[in-house]
């Protein structure tokens, strides 16, 4: 229709226009990428901008990011909230139109993306939310959770690995309610994608079990909406594949300089007039206002016409109870003292501490669901329950496969949906390749476990590969990722307590090795810091984590065969130590020398080390040997490590003597 075309080009203009006065953005894809935006918001999805939040709307994800102005500008049409203003304001300090969508800052924005291939697997995650609880929740007579995912993407998305991990993973589960939207305007920042692109799509999708159906001509409003509205209807997951033109509407049109360049005044001129567009600048006419009037009235009735809610609650009264805490997360707080009472009989390594925890979570938060990237029997970071498959969707095992990276991003995508309380785990040596998705966990603040095995090179005969050494330093780089290195069970607790009190993605590692001291004090371990080993009169202090303390406390009894006392500190979780008063961290630092032991090379200790104090760490890639060998290759057995102490002790005492 003429006023849909008229709809799209205003809003093509007014994306271009945040672009040129930002002197900042990519206008090739805010133009090819409008009418499917317009396609969908207006005519296909079921939300409400004055309930924006509600559960059961669509969720749409932005895969490629950098389309944000055109994400903006139709959030602005459909009245999410955004002002003129707001749309003056892309890309400046403190605006709520940064450079790319992010979630809990823009009203109507599901989750924070950038990096290509990411909102792929977001996407992915939320579809098996949306089948989850749906399996869940949902009776013969009453479905309460449905709703559809969509996500768009362009030719860089698919080149990602992640985006193929996540893809084939889909395909498997037979995802009905995930639909991807494929940009396709053939070209990237270097040029057209033949220069390294040229798989035939179709071919790829069906082979991995997705629908694929093809709009050819990109600015056909009618054929995207009836294509995209098919899609829904398909027996698995979905991919409708748009042909667009980078730049429409500009001299620069299928040309890579488009990309990320902003129009001069005189460029946005000549656009408004290719494409017949009068409105006043960072607005909509008349008679396209009025037409996303309707529009949005059609989408809450779309939204509408899916709520059973008030049904649901009079028939299933319990359900529906159980339902609403769960997306509310209210049963946290109280969940975290339950947690804290969880009693432990024998000692185990800390993998099968951790194994035993898992499953009295389990049963403390029913949201709590995930998997591993194939290595659950070696991390025993599973749940002891039914497999998620296609056939069930009511299991709490989540299979991921062979797809560390994948298997983060998803379980991003769980947390974004809600409801769900996700789990994920591999080995820490691996944790290299989800980085980028543990990354966007913490910058969107998602509430998550990773947890992460064979955290040492006591991984030994499997050799350098599989021995972590820089891995520990760069989780605990990560702003607001919370990282606890567990020695015993009572600091695996931990983990699992500040995962429910705070918002904020928990990093747990755990290991092969048996504690000496099975239990300690909760209260303590909530410090992220303690004295796990204590004497009133100390020579010295020895601070480690994780399984090293096993090592300080073999030193210290070397030590004090030596007629030495060395104190034991056990530090699972230093951004937590850091954060307490100066008071505490002195009571459990004491003003004495110190040593920090970790098999690791995380520089991290030399903030908290004084000038004399003694930091053992390791500097190198390790070795295939037996495990006490490898300690011996690196100089990490207790005796050598005794050695080295004492050598340092003998040096601080020349120190002071010449002074």
């Amino acid at each position: 229709m003429e006023i849909d075309n008229k709809a799209v080009n205003e809003l093509r203009v007014l994306s271009s226009e945040m672009i040129t006065k930002a002197k900042s953005g990519h206008t090739g894809v805010a133009l090819d990428c409008m009418p499917i935006l317009y396609s969908l918001y207006a005519n296909v999805m079921a939300v409400n901008p004055e309930d924006s939040k509600n559960f059961n709307r669509d969720r749409f994800v932005l895969s490629s990011g950098h389309a944000s102005s055109a994400l903006y500008a139709i959030l602005y049409a459909m009245n999410f909230g955004l002002t003129v203003d707001d749309l003056k304001n892309f890309r400046q300090l403190n605006s709520f139109t940064p450079g790319h969508p992010e979630v809990d800052h823009t009203n109507g924005v599901d989750c924070s993306t950038g990096p290509l291939g990411q909102g792929i697997a977001n996407a992915v995650g939320m579809a098996i939310a949306e089948k989850k609880l749906s399996a869940e929740f949902n009776k013969d007579d009453c479905t309460l959770v449905n709703n559809n995912i969509y996500c768009l993407c362009g030719d860089g998305d698919l080149q990602e690995g992640v985006a193929n991990e996540a893809l084939s993973l889909a395909g498997n589960l037979k995802l009905d309610n995930f639909v991807l939207i494929y940009d396709r305007n053939k070209i990237t920042i270097e040029g057209n994608i033949e220069l390294s692109f040229s798989e035939d799509i179709k071919k790829r999708f069906k082979a991995i079990g997705f629908d694929v159906f093809c709009v050819k001509d990109g600015n056909d409003v009618d054929k995207i909406t009836k294509k995209l509205k098919k899609a829904t209807k398909s027996k698995g997951p979905s991919i409708v594949v748009v042909d667009t033109h980078i730049g429409f509407g500009t001299e620069y049109v299928d040309n890579c300089k488009i990309h990320g360049m902003p129009l001069s005044v005189e460029e946005l001129d000549q656009l408004k007039l290719k494409l017949s567009v009068i409105k006043p600048d960072f607005e909509l006419s008349t008679d396209v206002k009025q037409l996303f009037k309707q529009k949005i009235e059609s989408a809450k009735e779309r939204l509408d016409k899916r709520d059973v809610s008030k049904q649901y609650k009079k028939a299933y009264p319990k359900e529906y109870k159980d339902f609403r805490a769960r997306i509310e997360e209210k049963f946290y707080a109280k969940d975290i003292e339950r947690i804290k009472k969880i009693k432990f009989e024998n000692i185990a390594t800390t993998r099968n501490l951790n194994f035993e925890v898992m499953q009295q979570m389990a049963k403390i938060v029913p949201s709590f669901f995930g998997g591993s990237a194939d290595v659950a029997p070696s991390t025993m970071a599973y749940v002891q329950t039914k497999d998620f498959s296609a056939k069930n969707y009511d299991g709490s095992l989540l299979h991921y496969g062979v797809r560390e990276h994948a298997m983060c991003a998803i379980s991003n995508g769980l947390a974004l949906y809600g409801g769900i309380l996700p789990y994920e785990s591999c080995f820490l040596s691996f944790s290299d390749y989800l980085k980028p998705a543990l990354r966007m966990s913490a910058m969107m603040g998602l509430r998550k476990l990773s947890v992460f095995s064979h955290d040492s090179f006591l991984s030994g005969e499997d050799g350098p590969t599989h021995q972590p050494i820089e891995q520990l330093g760069t989780l605990r780089s990560i702003p607001n990722l919370v990282t606890v290195r567990a020695y015993n069970a009572t600091e695996i607790l931990l983990a699992y307590c500040l995962l429910l009190q705070n918002k904020q993605p928990v990093a747990l590692l755990v290991d092969k090795n048996k504690p000496e001291i099975l239990t300690s004090d909760i209260e303590k371990c909530l410090k992220g810091g303690y004295a796990i080993q204590d004497t009133r009169k100390a020579d010295l202090t020895i601070v480690a984590t994780g399984s090293d303390v096993s090592k300080a406390i073999k030193v210290a009894e070397i030590l004090k065969n030596k007629n030495i006392t060395a104190r034991v500190v056990s530090m699972p979780c230093i951004s937590l130590f850091e954060s307490q008063t100066n008071t505490y961290k002195k009571s459990v630092l004491k003003d004495m020398p110190k040593v920090f032991l970790e098999s690791s090379n995380d520089k991290i200790w030399y903030k908290i080390a004084e000038k004399t104090d003694l930091v053992l760490g390791v500097e190198s890639f390790g070795t295939s040997a037996k495990p006490s060998d490898v300690a011996q290759y690196f100089g990490f057995s207790p005796d050598i490590l005794s050695e080295k102490i004492l050598l340092w002790q003998k040096n601080l005492k020349k120190l002071k003597n010449n002074e």
